[in-house]
């Protein structure tokens, strides 16, 4: 026999069994939607970590840019430039692996800073020092985006699975349930007909 698709046996044990899988599978369907309330309020939280970001390094880069353009305009492009290339090492950074709620986000990691101590004038310091900052920001503003971008997705993967198993798989768990025990208490009805015909018969012919 079969309901809604599904082949069952209409015995106590089958349904035992199925009772059991429904229940297994309304745990998962807490544990999707707890998920689901946490990623939310993570979600939340990275989206207002952005903004502040974006806020602060939009102030830090106009004043930096001011900053640069005086002395670029002071010292011209040869110098800057020679400058630049004095500089001894680049910036490095490494994308590690990072775990949010069981979702791998990506994480910016400096390795290797830009040292320009005892190298340059004090202005020239200064303003490196202040562009180094914002580039920081940058990444930091970078980090948080790709963290939104990838949480968003999961959370939106995981809100799917929470409504199909509460508005398709358990619903539908739950009728296969209620066929299940309707025909057992129809086979239950039945025998208990035939024993009540097989008792009438015995009485009978007893009585012959």
């Amino acid at each position: 026999m079969s309901a809604a698709g599904l082949r069952v046996a209409p015995t106590k044990g089958f349904l035992l069994n199925f009772k059991r899988r429904v229940k297994f599978i309304e745990e998962g369907y807490e544990l999707l939607s707890m998920k689901r309330d946490e990623l939310s309020k993570l979600l939340k939280d990275y989206l207002e970590d952005l903004k502040a970001a974006r806020e602060e390094v939009g102030r830090e880069m106009e004043g930096v840019m001011v900053k640069f353009r005086s002395i670029y305009a002071l010292l011209g492009s040869d110098a800057i430039d020679s400058y630049a290339a004095a500089v001894p090492k680049d910036l490095e950074i490494t994308v590690l692996p990072k775990s949010v709620m069981g979702v791998i986000v990506p994480y910016i990691k400096i390795t290797q800073t830009v040292d320009v101590k005892d190298k340059f004038g004090p202005v020239i310091r200064h303003a490196a020092n202040e562009i180094y900052t914002v580039l920081k920001q940058l990444l930091k503003l970078t980090d948080v985006e790709s963290r939104i971008e990838i949480i968003a997705d999961e959370l939106e993967r995981t809100n799917r699975m929470v409504n199909a198993l509460e508005k398709v798989v358990i619903p539908n768990m739950k009728k296969n349930i209620k066929y299940i025990e309707d025909l057992l208490d129809e086979d239950m009805l039945e025998e208990f007909t035939r024993l009540k015909i097989v008792r009438r018969l015995l009485y009978e012919r007893r009585g012959e």
